[in-house]
């Protein structure tokens, strides 16, 4: 439900995606801490797509207090791998859609504590910073980052990822 939810806010149906992720969240049997801890942040991610800053601060709030710090992966979940690292990335990639201020300062604290060899995840990281610092008008360090997450996308073959710096490469002023 949660990935489906995904695919709805990709295409501009953030309510449904809110929706369903919400239905997600009310089944409560049965459900590992660290997949409520993973659609929280979804559901976080889908309020900034939506521009809902103050549901967003909330389901990151959530998020954070259902993440168990025993285990990086639960047996029941191999797909899912959310770290405290990872949930800070997820934190700073939401902060920055909504345009927080907050959000340069949680991504660059994620960068230096991030393990190297997730190169896709460091691709998002940058393309996040990009877009921090678009929003700040601050276009240099914008186009370094873009710069990073375009080589990590190459390099990695995200599609995903090669999108969003296209798109935010539009950004930038003639």
């Amino acid at each position: 439900m949660g990935e489906q939810a995904f695919v709805l806010a990709d295409t501009g149906q953030t309510g449904l995606a809110l929706d369903l992720i919400s239905q997600a969240l009310q089944i409560r049997v049965g459900v590992p801490k660290r997949l409520t801890a993973w659609l929280r942040g979804a559901q976080a991610e889908i309020h900034a797509l939506a521009g809902n800053a103050d549901a967003c601060q909330r389901s990151l709030d959530q998020a954070a207090t259902a993440l168990p710090d025993d285990l990086l992966r639960d047996p029941d979940l191999p797909s899912i791998f959310l770290s405290h690292d990872h949930l800070n990335r997820w934190r700073g990639h939401s902060l920055a859609l909504i345009g927080d201020g907050q959000a340069i300062a949680q991504l660059y604290d994620t960068l230096t504590t991030m393990d190297p060899t997730f190169a896709r995840a460091r691709a998002g990281l940058h393309c996040d910073l990009a877009q921090a610092h678009l929003i700040r008008g601050e276009h240099s360090e914008a186009a370094d980052q873009l710069r990073s997450a375009r080589a990590l996308a190459s390099w990695t073959g995200s599609i995903r990822y090669r999108r969003t710096i296209d798109g935010l490469t539009y950004r930038f002023p003639a």
